[in-house]
């Protein structure tokens, strides 16, 4: 896996990836929790690849599902951010098919392995893969391709991103264990039953993440309903695997990113506050100094190194994000869950080392919207210029969009698919758009968005969070 800035490579890199591997990692024999299914979210997300970009250098090749925005891909690179953008889809050429539902989304080590994609890491002497996370289609990846780097293997990278595991680590370290594990609806009505006499609990699928996967279970009621749901799964033939935990009462969320060289040694990469929305993520900010000192103080930092320590005795090295929280009475759940892989808090992260040069820090986050017809990236990026919201360096500060295909993709497809006569109507097309926002303070970045805001509701476009 492609080390931190702080180890100078020497060769190339080929960074890529497909958000939400847990997707790919969960057994398909286990039950679901119910959710509303949303196609628009699915192609966003599969767009987000771009956000990887902060993790290149010059000479790394950005290998993306879909063709970043020739402005903001020229506007980044005035940052200071430059790499080679490679692409599999241009969903603007107008000259190539729409790729169907099933193949746009393939896992991108699937798209990549083509012999199109090897030229290129042959012609840049590329050595180093720098995967968002590894899946089933990585190790095929890397026989097509040629020796990338040492990576660990799948069923590694599975179990340790696996809730069970999180909640098992808790205990070898010695720190107190929240999670109940059940293998059947029995066992949730009976350990839920129990929980619900001292309140609400959250039911946790095995791979849930941010907004999927995770149910706040209220009542009998709705637990009862859940289970029916669940129930109608097992006589199907499906197991139920969950984790249950007691809704704890918070009083902050955050993260704190490591990397596990190949030979143990754990480097510290930032702690960083997250902004979350009940259960869903909301943004990532690197944090002060009063933070950081409390949880030295608390010991945080020597249980996290125990924690490191017996992941890569299980066989793990790579990047590694804890998620963690601070309880209103003062306590710190050191792991809540483990990202055995990139994370949102780590780009920010590297966004910052890109903002170091002018003095500054960011805050990285989205807002998600509704699009009219017509509507164009070019034209936001414009209008951000006009208005004087768009970041633009040194003494300046400002809104820097991070990805153009996660706000443009359902837009395009929607616009093609009418051409072509296979879509007649459909309400505004969804995007999201990933920010940084470079402010003074916490008030100024505050401001910051609100003029955003208005900017986008002069341009027609609905903002739903």
């Amino acid at each position: 896996m492609k080390m931190s800035r702080s180890e100078a490579r020497g060769v190339p890199a080929i960074v890529m990836g497909t958000f939400d591997p847990e997707t790919r990692w969960r057994d398909p024999n286990l039950a679901k929790l119910p959710a509303m299914p949303d196609q628009d979210r699915e192609t966003i997300v599969l767009c987000m690849d771009e956000l990887l970009f902060p993790f290149c250098e010059p000479d790394d090749i950005h290998y993306t599902r879909c063709k970043i925005d020739p402005k903001l891909y020229e506007y980044l690179n005035g940052l200071g951010f430059s790499f080679h953008n490679r692409y599999h889809f241009d969903l603007n050429d107008e000259k190539s098919y729409l790729p169907e539902p099933d193949v746009f989304k393939q896992c991108m080590f699937s798209l990549a392995s083509d012999s199109r994609q090897c030229e290129e890491i042959l012609t840049h002497n590329v050595k180093h893969l720098s995967p968002y996370a590894i899946t089933a289609d990585t190790a095929r990846y890397m026989h097509v391709a040629g020796s990338l780097g040492s990576l660990p293997d799948l069923e590694t990278v599975k179990h340790v991103n696996s809730k069970f595991y999180s909640n098992r680590l808790l205990t070898k370290i010695g720190e107190q264990c929240y999670g109940t594990e059940v293998n059947s609806v029995a066992e949730v009505q009976a350990v839920g039953n129990t929980l619900l006499k001292r309140g609400a609990y959250l039911l946790k699928d095995p791979f849930g993440v941010s907004g999927k996967g995770n149910l706040l279970i209220e009542n009998e009621a709705m637990q009862r309903r859940i289970g029916e749901h669940l129930e109608k799964q097992e006589r199907r033939g499906m197991r139920s695997q969950f984790l249950l935990e007691p809704l704890l009462r918070k009083e902050l969320d955050f993260s704190s990113h490591w990397f596990i060289h190949t030979n143990g040694e754990r480097e510290f990469l930032s702690v960083q506050r997250m902004l979350n929305q009940q259960q869903n993520y909301g943004g990532s900010i690197r944090a002060d100094e009063v933070l950081l000192l409390l949880l030295e103080n608390a010991g945080y930092f020597d249980t996290m190194e125990k924690a490191l320590r017996i992941l890569f005795e299980d066989g793990y090295h790579g990047f590694v994000c804890f998620d963690s929280m601070i309880l209103e009475d003062g306590g710190i759940v050191p792991i809540v869950e483990i990202n055995a892989r990139q994370s949102m808090g780590l780009i920010n992260t590297y966004l910052d080392k890109g903002w170091e040069m002018y003095g500054y820090s960011g805050l990285l986050t989205f807002l998600s919207l509704g699009l009219p017809e017509g509507f164009t990236f070019e034209s936001l990026m414009d209008t951000l210029h006009v208005s004087g919201l768009l970041f633009s360096g040194q003494g300046k500060y400002g809104i820097v969009p991070i990805s153009s295909n996660t706000l443009m993709v359902n837009g395009i497809m929607t616009s093609r698919r009418k051409s072509e006569g296979i879509q007649s109507h459909r309400g505004m097309p969804k995007g999201r758009l990933y920010i940084s926002v470079v402010g003074r303070d916490e008030e100024h970045r505050s401001e910051l968005i609100v003029s955003l805001r208005q900017v986008l509701a002069d341009l027609s476009i609905k903002v739903y969070n």
